[in-house]
């Protein structure tokens, strides 16, 4: 029996996901009801603050936009699966920024996956060709993480507790940036940063 999304949330196969409309109600009516935020105490941050390299900012936009994704998206998969370390090496051997697999890189003609912009270039291909096949965010995330045979033998997000963990954390920093950073590129939020518009994002908090 399917449990009761919590307010603020929503059930996507399977998965509790945060909701970003129905919270931004929520904290709006607790606003203006006096609440003040500002008086929580303080807890340890949950993301790290956004980078603020110029470089491998502008690649998430433009290879994003090139395939028709969100680079918000984008930026919270490889922030998930390397930290933006271009030198990345998985205990299962995936490889570079986006984390990219060597029977994959064969798949998608990648020959330097420690080369940010071929890594990143070919990451997003990868993702593209997920969504195109599934349909849906959390879909393609499963997929890149555990294998679109897993998805497609299961109907849905594996019941694997890593690809369940490593699609809440994706989609949960996608959510965030969306609301931090709305109707924006990676390339905006640099500009901003480094002009000073807006504050580090350490404080971010669910």
């Amino acid at each position: 029996m399917a449990s009761v999304p919590a307010s603020g949330a929503t059930e996507i196969h399977g998965l509790i996901l945060p909701d970003p409309v129905a919270a931004g109600r929520r904290d709006k009516m607790l606003r203006e009801a006096g609440h003040k935020f500002n008086d929580k105490k303080g807890v340890g941050c949950k993301y790290p603050e956004v980078i603020v390299d110029a470089k491998l900012l502008g690649l998430v936009n433009n290879h994003s936009k090139k395939n028709g994704l969100d680079p918000r998206l984008v930026y919270a998969l490889i922030e998930q699966e390397s930290r933006f370390n271009p030198c990345a090496v998985s205990p299962k051997g995936a490889q570079g920024l986006m984390q990219i697999m060597p029977d994959t890189q064969k798949l998608l003609g990648l020959t330097e996956p420690f080369d940010p912009e071929r890594n990143i270039a070919a990451g997003t291909r990868y993702l593209r060709s997920m969504l195109d096949k599934f349909q849906t965010e959390v879909m393609a995330l499963a997929a890149y993480n555990a294998g679109p045979g897993a998805v497609a033998k299961h109907g849905g997000v594996p019941p694997y507790d890593e690809t369940k963990d490593y699609v809440l954390k994706v989609v949960d920093r996608y959510f965030m940036l969306r609301l931090r950073y709305p109707d924006e590129g990676i390339g905006v939020i640099h500009q901003k940063l480094a002009a000073g518009d807006l504050p580090p994002a350490k404080s971010e908090k669910p």
